[in-house]
């Protein structure tokens, strides 16, 4: 680290301590840390870690190692212990970047019942002809090869709305051809009509019936219907995508981080109808047609497309990149319940800068969960009382990429999972959706997987939020069928998969989420400072309670 850097981080940590204002320590056993959560003790650490000079702090760059370094101080300042590697704050990991080069290929073998085998090489570029996203739904090897089936919408579901693409058809070791949507969603006759589309409108989904089914691959068109290729949602990650993917080094594709891209060797790739038309050539049809003729008499027109076989291989350019985690803990009070640990969660990477040169500062994404992590660590350190059970206080790398950081703790935790009570993750809280901002309510968070795991969790919570900041707690996309699917794509999860109970508090997307206007001026602090107060009330109790959680008899 050059001067420059030790410097950014002496004056950013100096600024901080002295626009803290000190409060008196009440009887009240957490009156004064709660009361130390205020827009004043936020405000100083996110406009440093949202600011230019961090580069959009992408994982393993120079911004994201200054941010590393910040956080630290932080942690130091504030008297927590290094839980990270040999004494010091930092866990690292290494992950593999990868990137598309320009020798991607699509293969098309076609064997006509007389004739010898004729292969076409389409010409196809990334994000012009085809895409995938990064998050762990790439291809972890280079090519992948087997005969074609168009599978319609791609809708395996016979027992709720007795429909399916797959029936009469065996896909395993193929590659699959489905459209993007669902059919007849206009007709008021058709079973998947309403006002909310079903969760056969998640590509995800999709996906996962593939998997199960064993396709060896899944490519997803989406600009029928007059759609534009690149749909306005996939158009602020174009960068993240050109910026390339990452795994954990010696990462086992039988590990993977969410349901629905268990298996990583199945990938799904995004698809032009240009390109889908090239691999359907053969039949005389295009995919446009096809899809007319399914709107027409609601029924699926599933084929496997014979004699064709279609080989997809990827040029990846790979580079081993180290990153960390920053891990900071405060010890119990109990003797007892010291042993048990209470986690707090936010990822302090983003998104870098763009191919144009742009800065993506990430003020919400997730530099107001992070700010909130040192708040919280501020004020159980400096609380009148010391909590019962240890706090750890940690900031992930990586959860852009997939997960990353908080996959490598929970595969190598520093304190035992089993002794783990609960994760508080705290991702986007700074701003104000268009549904509350229609409603001219700012106080509001959205509650996710509170009740999954422990229900006794979800009843704290109401309890801690009724008796002290009275937010509007919002669960509506706690619901399994939400399209969103947010409960999967955000650090608690990797907890929630080893039965830990979590909350994800959440504000919900926006205008500017993925975008370089992510920044500092557009946060709501006050907003902000309400729901890290109650994230403080539901530790505070969970840590000081005599016995943990109860986990529910059925889980997720």
């Amino acid at each position: 680290m050059n001067q420059r850097l030790f410097l950014l981080v002496f004056l950013a940590t100096v600024f901080t301590s002295a626009a803290m204002p000190v409060f008196a320590q009440t009887p009240a056993a957490k009156q004064s840390g709660y009361t130390l959560i205020t827009p004043d003790l936020l405000r100083p650490h996110l406009k440093f870690l949202a600011s230019d000079e961090l580069e959009g702090r992408e994982t393993a760059k120079r911004g994201q190692k200054i941010a590393a370094r910040y956080i630290a101080t932080q942690f130091e300042r504030l008297g927590l212990k290094p839980f990270g590697d040999s004494g010091t704050y930092f866990q690292k990991f290494s992950v593999t970047e990868q990137k598309i080069g320009g020798g991607s290929k699509f293969v098309i073998a076609s064997k006509p019942k007389r004739g010898s085998k004729v292969e076409t090489t389409v010409n196809s570029s990334f994000l012009e002809d085809f895409y995938f996203f990064p998050r762990g739904f790439g291809i972890t090897g280079d090519s992948v090869k087997g005969a074609v089936v168009f599978l319609g919408y791609g809708i395996n579901d016979l027992k709720t709305y007795k429909y399916s693409d797959y029936s009469g058809l065996d896909v395993k070791g193929k590659i699959v051809v489905v459209m993007a949507g669902e059919p007849q969603a206009q007709s008021k006759e058709s079973v998947f009509n309403g006002d909310q589309p079903t969760r056969w409108s998640n590509w995800a989904t999709k996906r996962t019936a593939a998997i199960d089914a064993g396709a060896a691959a899944v490519l997803m068109v989406n600009d029928l219907g007059g759609l534009p290729f690149l749909p306005q949602q996939v158009e602020p990650l174009r960068d993240v995508m050109m910026s390339g993917t990452m795994s954990l080094v010696g990462s086992s594709s039988a590990k993977e981080i969410r349901p629905e891209s268990r298996v990583q060797g199945t990938p799904l790739i995004f698809i032009s109808s240009a390109l889908a038309n090239q691999v359907l050539k053969s039949t005389g049809k295009t995919v446009d047609a096809l899809q007319k003729g399914m709107e027409k008499n609601g029924r699926p027109a599933s084929f496997e497309i014979a004699g064709v076989s279609l080989t997809i291989a990827i040029d990846f350019q790979k580079k081993i990149l180290e990153t960390e985690n920053v891990c900071g803990l405060l010890e119990g009070s109990d003797e007892k319940l010291k042993d048990e640990l209470i986690v707090y969660t936010g990822h302090y990477d983003h998104l870098g800068i763009t191919d144009s040169g742009v800065i993506n500062n990430g003020a919400d994404d997730d530099g107001s969960g992070t700010t909130a992590v040192i708040a919280l660590a501020e004020a159980f350190a400096r609380n009148g009382e010391r909590p019962k059970r240890s706090i750890l206080f940690m900031t992930v790398a990586g959860e852009e990429k997939g997960l990353l950081g908080s996959k490598y703790y929970t595969d190598h935790p520093k304190w035992p999972l089993e002794k783990t009570v609960a994760d508080f993750n705290i991702d986007m809280v700074g701003r104000i959706d268009p549904k509350y901002d229609a409603l001219k309510n700012p106080n509001y968070v959205y509650v996710i997987g509170s009740d999954k795991i422990s229900k006794e969790l979800d009843e704290l919570l109401q309890k801690q939020n009724k008796e002290t900041v009275n937010l509007t707690l919002d669960y509506t996309y706690n619901d399994e069928n939400d399209p969103n699917r947010f409960y999967y794509r955000s650090d608690h999860y990797n907890f929630a998969k080893n039965g830990i109970p979590i909350i994800f508090f959440f504000n919900g997307t926006h205008a500017d989420y993925h975008k370089p206007t992510d920044d500092v001026e557009k946060i709501n602090f006050d907003k902000m400072s309400l729901i890290t107060r109650l994230a403080f009330s539901v530790g505070w109790e969970t840590a000081n309670r005599a016995n943990g959680l109860k986990k529910n008899a059925a889980q997720p």
